[in-house]
C-alpha cells in the first residue's frame, strides 16, 4: 500500500484552513496542521496538529520539529491573515491611518507568512513536486486597485506578493520542483469577513468549504510558472 500524499496546512486555525483540511483528508492526504489552537472538530488518524505563537523563535522551533520527521510535502498551505480586530478596521479615508493599525495588520499578513517562508528550505525536498500556496488577496494589486481605501491591508498584501515572488526566485534556484502560488479566496463566509457580509444578498460570499473545494481543483489542473503566479479562485490570473 501506498503512501498517502502529505501536505502541511500554516495557520490551519481559519474558516478555510479548516476546510481545506477537511477536504484534504477526504482526499486521502496526511495533514499536518499548525495553529496556535487546534481546531476541536476536527480529528483524524492522518491529522497531526502542532501549537505555536508566531514568534522568530517559535516559528523556527516548529520548523525545525516538523524538518526533523523527514516528511516530502506534496503541498503546503500559509493561511494566516488579519482584516481587522475588535481596535483595527480597514480604513475608508486617509485621515484613518495609524501607525499602530498599519503595524498589526503588516506583522499579521506580511511579517507572519514570511516566518514562514524564510524557513521553507527546511521543508521543501530537492527533486519532490511541492505546491507552496500563500494566502494573499485581490487587493494587493497595484494594477488592479480602482477603488482605493484600506489603506494597511492592500499595503500589506502588496508587500507580501512582493516577498513571495522574491522567494519563490531564490527558492527555485535549490527547488526546480517548487510551485509557488499566491491565492486569493474571494471574499468568505468567516469572522474575518462577518463585518462586511452580514446582510448581503451578494451571491460572490464564498462558503469555506467551497473555497477549499476550488483551490484544490486548480491545483490538481497543475499551474506553472517560472516563478511564482497570483491566482483568484477561479484559477485566473490577477495584475500584479
Amino acid at each position: 500500500m501506498s503512501n498517502p500524499p502529505q501536505a502541511l496546512v500554516i495557520g490551519a486555525g481559519s474558516a478555510i484552513a479548516t476546510s481545506l483540511i477537511v477536504s484534504l483528508l477526504d482526499k486521502g492526504y496526511a495533514v499536518t496542521a499548525v495553529s496556535r489552537k487546534p481546531a476541536k472538530q476536527l480529528s483524524s488518524k492522518e491529522l497531526t496538529w502542532h501549537e505555536t505563537e508566531y514568534t522568530d523563535q517559535a516559528i523556527a522551533h516548529i520548523c525545525k520539529t516538523i524538518a526533523s520527521q523527514d516528511i516530502s510535502f506534496s503541498n503546503i498551505f500559509i493561511c494566516n491573515g488579519l482584516l481587522h480586530t475588535q481596535e483595527v478596521m480597514p480604513e475608508k479615508q486617509i485621515n484613518q491611518f495609524s501607525s499602530e493599525s498599519f503595524l498589526t495588520v503588516l506583522s499579521a499578513n506580511t511579517l507572519t507568512p514570511m516566518l514562514w517562508i524564510s524557513h521553507l528550505p527546511k521543508l521543501l525536498t530537492k527533486g519532490i513536486k511541492t505546491e507552496v500556496v500563500i494566502f494573499s488577496a485581490r487587493v494587493g494589486s497595484i494594477g488592479d486597485n480602482r477603488l482605493g481605501g484600506w489603506y494597511s491591508y492592500r499595503a500589506s498584501k502588496a508587500a507580501l506578493n512582493m516577498l513571495v515572488k522574491t522567494s519563490a526566485i531564490e527558492l527555485k534556484r535549490r527547488f526546480k520542483q517548487a510551485q509557488f502560488i499566491l491565492f486569493h479566496p474571494g471574499t468568505t463566509q468567516s469572522p474575518l469577513s462577518k463585518p462586511f457580509t452580514q446582510g448581503s444578498n451578494n451571491k460572490t460570499v464564498f462558503t469555506p468549504e467551497f473555497v477549499a473545494t476550488q483551490l484544490l481543483s486548480i491545483l490538481e489542473q497543475g499551474p506553472q510558472s517560472d516563478t511564482c503566479l497570483y491566482l483568484d479562485w477561479q484559477g485566473k490570473a490577477i495584475d500584479w
